[in-house]
């Protein structure tokens, strides 16, 4: 399941922000849980199943001792001590994690292509994620902020280009491109 039912030209929301939180927990950039925030309705509506919340975390190792009854619980992996935690709260990020720097990081994160199309719908879908980013309820000064995003052509571009940007820096905004194989971009220079 881990990529075989995945669309192969998107890739969902929900998607994204759990492998930014395996990529945390891999890198070994915390010793807690990773908290991420998911909106039911990614994952089922009536009776179409959107994302495969509980086969995909199961297809990489991830599961729950909870023996699957919900699919927002805590998920352990047998060679990480931290967990993810998927609940459905909003207003503090789609990812929330204290990072070994003592610093916590808070994401807000966007489905994408993976693949160019002529509609680039990469900039809408980047600019609203920060504006997501601005507008979350809870935010201290030490946070580290930032988007996260698939890593595609499109969106790498965008992202090389935007991080330099002038209002960006001064808000401290760091954009994240997130691969099918849970590496990521965009914190290299942050001290994670």
């Amino acid at each position: 399941m881990a990529n075989q039912a995945l669309p192969v030209d998107k890739m969902p929301e929900a998607e994204v922000t759990l492998r930014l939180a395996m990529a945390i927990i891999e890198g070994g950039h915390t010793v807690n849980n990773v908290f991420v925030a998911i909106d039911g309705a990614q994952v089922k509506t009536r009776t179409k199943v959107h994302f495969p919340i509980v086969e995909f975390l199961n297809s990489l190792g991830w599961s729950s001792a909870e023996q699957n009854i919900r699919w927002q619980c805590s998920y352990q992996h047998t060679a990480y001590k931290s967990a993810i935690v998927v609940h459905s709260s909003s207003g503090e990020g789609d990812l929330v994690v204290e990072l070994k720097s003592g610093r916590k990081l808070r994401v807000e994160s966007k489905k994408g292509p993976l693949v160019r199309s002529k509609s680039s719908p990469e900039y809408p879908l980047i600019r609203e994620a920060i504006g997501q980013l601005m507008t979350i309820k809870i935010a201290h000064p030490n946070d580290l902020l930032a988007v996260a995003v698939p890593h595609s052509e499109k969106f790498a571009d965008l992202a090389n280009q935007w991080r330099n940007r002038p209002l960006m820096k001064n808000a401290d905004i760091h954009i994240i491109t997130v691969r099918r194989d849970n590496s990521i971009t965009g914190l290299e220079n942050v001290g994670i």
